[in-house]
């Protein structure tokens, strides 16, 4: 019997997170489908390309299972108290690590959006990916209101990156330091899952200077 915080225990759950991240089931959905939506816009083998390719109703699927696999394992592990403190931010983050970082596909994958709202529903109960989910709201409202075409990838990294800078925020005013562990790591995934998308805006910024 594993006790709370043991090392041994840590190691466990966080091997079941780390597989659970890597299960990468939007890219499995569209195989079965006869498509690799990896042809799709970025590449990405996420749940939005899966929505791109075959349509709402397979992106949603796509989307509820990238989050489950965030969400699940982690409200039981918080739930039941099993780690806290370094053990427990280490373990959280392993999900997005999975999802980025897949052996399924060779250590490639996704770009770790929806497994990030899973993983932030089951340690802060819903306050921090409402306030993600506002600030992609905000950008929606603003494109619709300019009537602006579909975004671009480069778009949609800036709009992923404002939401997850405004979690640091969130992070500190908690005041709960393994939180603060969390979200760097999580912006640090999500920078290196988006870094092709950042260059090109950081070159268009430059260029039209």
């Amino acid at each position: 019997m594993f006790c709370p915080d043991s090392p041994e225990l840590f190691f466990l759950l966080l091997g079941v997170e780390f597989l659970a991240g890597s299960l990468m089931f939007s890219f499995w959905i569209g195989k079965a489908s006869q498509k690799d939506i990896r042809s799709t816009r970025d590449g990405n083998p996420g749940a939005t390309n899966l929505w791109r390719a075959l349509g709402w109703r397979y992106g949603l699927c796509g989307l509820a299972l990238d989050y489950a696999k965030g969400f699940v394992p982690l409200v039981f592990i918080v739930h039941l108290e099993l780690l806290s403190g370094w053990q427990l931010a280490i373990t959280s983050v392993a999900p997005i690590l999975g999802h980025a970082f897949s052996p399924f596909l060779k250590f490639s994958g996704g770009k770790a959006v929806a497994v990030t709202f899973g993983i932030w529903s089951a340690l802060t109960l819903w306050e921090a990916p409402v306030l993600m989910g506002t600030v992609f709201t905000l950008f929606h409202v603003w494109k619709t209101a300019r009537r602006m075409p579909s975004s671009s990838p480069e778009e949609d990294a800036l709009r992923v990156i404002v939401g997850v800078s405004i979690l640091g925020a969130y992070s500190f005013l908690r005041g709960i330091p393994s939180l603060w562990a969390v979200w760097l790591f999580n912006l640090l995934i999500i920078l290196f899952t988006h870094r092709i998308e950042l260059r090109k805006l950081i070159s268009f910024s430059n260029t039209s200077e």
